[in-house]
């Protein structure tokens, strides 16, 4: 993947989008997830360790994810975090990130490591060739809080509601109380670290987080939001045929 001409200003919040190719699905297994949420961490350091097992990856994927330590050989440390994520989620074709610079340009070096390196392993898993991403990534900057929030909710909880029901936007929800559980109990999204089910080692550290992010509202007013934003979008055919 060429680097973007876009330039990543230090601290400057951005949001990512990137791609399958050809809508390819490189979401829709667990154990996939698991490699790029490790793949995630690991880009952001260095690089994974040598010889690691499937099940050292999940394994290490789901202590990230749940804020423990992980073994050293696992991985290894090359600098500084290139960046800061501030939210993440995998939907079944692409990924979204809300990330910061933490050096001037130091995304695109961030991004052309993840995906290579996710790249590399599912063509090996799935016994394919080429790029697996299309195209060059999207990158849009927020520039005012209220852009914040909106990419923040647009990460962590609208992108995540496809997975959980495909036609949500067009249709409605079914049921916003069931959409809630499934976004409280969605690995693979920063949602359950915004309502502090989970304090993920993939997210940046608190203080970052309270500048920029949703977690700064608390839990509660962000549990609130979310709930408020759930009913808004259900379904206004469900109750239609009950007496």
């Amino acid at each position: 993947m060429p680097y973007r001409r876009t330039f990543f200003e230090k601290h400057r919040p951005f949001h990512i989008i990137s791609r399958a190719v050809d809508g390819r699905e490189i979401f829709r297994r667990e154990d996939d997830c698991y490699r790029f949420i490790f793949q995630l961490y690991a880009a952001n350091f260095g690089k994974p360790g040598f010889n690691m097992r499937k099940e050292d990856v999940i394994k290490t994927a789901k202590a990230l994810l749940q804020g423990e330590k992980i073994l050293s050989k696992f991985l290894i440390e090359e600098h500084s975090p290139l960046v800061s994520i501030l939210d993440f989620s995998l939907v079944i074709n692409h990924y979204h990130l809300y990330l910061l610079a933490n050096t001037e340009n130091s995304v695109p070096i961030f991004i052309q490591k993840l995906n290579r390196g996710f790249a590399g392993y599912f063509n090996l898993k799935y016994n394919r060739k080429g790029s697996l991403f299309g195209g060059p990534y999207k990158s849009v900057p927020t520039k005012t809080e209220f852009q914040g929030v909106a990419v923040s909710r647009y990460v962590g909880i609208i992108n995540p509601l496809d997975v959980y029901q495909p036609n949500w936007r067009e249709e409605g929800l079914n049921d916003w109380q069931k959409a809630f559980k499934f976004l409280e109990n969605f690995q693979f999204s920063s949602f359950p670290d915004k309502i502090e089910n989970r304090k993920s080692k993939i997210l940046a550290p608190k203080e970052i987080l309270e500048q920029y992010s949703f977690i700064g509202l608390g839990q509660e007013v962000f549990k609130e939001f979310t709930e408020e934003f759930l009913k808004q979008k259900q379904s206004p055919f469900k109750y239609l045929y009950l007496e």
